[in-house]
């Protein structure tokens, strides 16, 4: 399944592949008047931390084992990618 979302000065495109908590995006980011897509990394279905009652929520992170304290969707989930490559890339 490719989801995609273009909307405030995003262009991202991610493949989706497994299922439940085995689920991974691959995602794709298309840079402002460019034609093609960069692979930036892959996104990790998991739930979120134990707080309060959004326990064991499914939610979407960047960060392949770690839960995140509150819900974010996919497109959340691959701007925080996006942030970190963008950091990597400046190194």
């Amino acid at each position: 399944m490719t989801l995609t979302y273009s909307k405030n000065g995003f262009d991202i495109k991610a493949t989706v592949t497994g299922t439940g908590y085995d689920t991974v995006a691959d995602v794709m980011y298309k840079p402002y008047g460019e034609e093609d897509y960069l692979q930036i990394g892959q996104i990790y279905k998991t739930t979120t931390g134990a707080c309060g009652t959004t326990r064991d929520t499914g939610t979407w992170h960047h960060v392949k084992g770690a839960s995140p304290f509150s819900k974010k969707s996919w497109h959340e989930a691959a701007k925080n990618l996006y942030q970190v490559f963008r950091k990597s890339a400046k190194v």
